[in-house]
């Protein structure tokens, strides 16, 4: 969390509240660049945040920058407080040309499609935590957006989501000529911004507080031809794309089994409640744990992640349960 601090005559300075839960890793994204601007413009200087992550202004521009994504989290906050629609309208301060590297393959492809499933492939080079799933079902195509760390709480960023979904929608009718042809935007969190500025930045009222996070369109769009497409160029960038996106990938592996744990742990806990311990001694032992592994695929599958079998190795009683029943067997022998 940011607090602001203004007083009358002075210059509006920033204290930081070291409460909030840390975020772990780094981000590659060029957005930093754009919020510090932003900041400046409204005179709230950010060095002291940026000497906290380690990172010069110089740095901002250089495209190996790894920025700390507790002070990339800070930053969307403290941009918010000056501007609550900071997460539509980002974008819009983008320079001509200035992009990341994913964002530059994407709208060399031939189609929305094929661009939206090379972000699908390459947004975790962005935050390894990040991904993206592109669903099709019947006339309508979803571009979905999970983050564990987000997701669970362990960090505070409502702004990227809206920021990602801004820029899909501004990219995209840039490259295609043609705006994409919405049917629903979802949001997990809570609005951020009026009501009009979501109308203004999507045509259509969003859903909030929902269970994912999803931009929904007609899927006929997805065959659109891109005017940006450029076949040589692609190659070049998913060469570049491809050679960094392993490391990528095996981060993402661990911190998404690491933050899926609990969840699935609480999920486990919730089914096993519905059954008594007698049903998994019986022949619907296989039955129960089918519906056990359905139960979490869909919770995992909300982070791009699937789950093959499940095996309960071991049972562990509630804290104080032990001591609970001690205490009865004792009152019991003393009566």
């Amino acid at each position: 969390m940011v607090d602001t601090v203004v007083r009358a005559g002075d210059d509006p300075t920033w204290e930081i509240d070291d409460r909030s839960p840390v975020a772990r890793g780094t981000t590659t994204s060029i957005t930093v660049r754009f919020l510090v601007a932003e900041l400046d413009r409204f005179g709230v200087a950010p060095d002291a945040l940026l000497q906290r992550a380690g990172v010069s202004r110089e740095q901002l521009s250089s495209p190996e920058m790894q920025f700390p994504l507790e002070a990339f989290d800070q930053l969307w906050s403290m941009a918010a407080s000056l501007r609550v629609d900071i997460g539509l309208r980002l974008v819009d301060e983008f320079p001509p040309g200035q992009m990341h590297v994913v964002t530059h393959l994407a709208l060399r492809c031939d189609s929305v499609g094929e661009a939206l499933e090379s972000v699908v492939r390459y947004i975790r080079l962005t935050d390894a935590d990040d991904r993206m799933m592109l669903a099709r079902d019947g006339a309508e195509a979803c571009l979905g957006y999970a983050n564990a760390a987000l997701d669970q709480g362990h960090r505070h960023n409502p702004w990227i989501v809206e920021h990602f979904y801004s820029m899909c929608c501004v990219f995209m009718a840039q490259a295609a000529g043609r705006q994409l042809p919405l049917r629903r935007v979802q949001f997990r969190a809570p609005p951020q911004a009026p009501l009009a500025a979501y109308r203004h930045r999507f045509g259509i009222d969003p859903e909030f507080s929902t269970a994912r996070n999803a931009l929904c369109f007609d899927q006929q769009a997805l065959a659109w031809p891109l005017q940006t497409h450029d076949q040589y160029l692609r190659d070049i960038l998913e060469q570049f794309a491809s050679h960094r996106l392993p490391a990528a990938v095996e981060s993402f592996g661990e911190r998404v089994a690491e933050q899926l744990q609990p969840i699935l742990t609480s999920v486990l806990r919730q089914e096993l409640g519905k059954r008594t311990f007698q049903t998994l001694l019986t022949a619907e032992r296989g039955a129960v744990m089918q519906q056990i592994r359905d139960g979490l695929d869909r919770e995992a599958r909300e982070y791009g992640a699937q789950v093959i079998d499940v095996r309960i190795k071991r049972a562990d009683l509630p804290e104080g349960a032990l001591e609970s029943a001690f205490s009865r067997m004792q009152a019991a022998r003393e009566q």
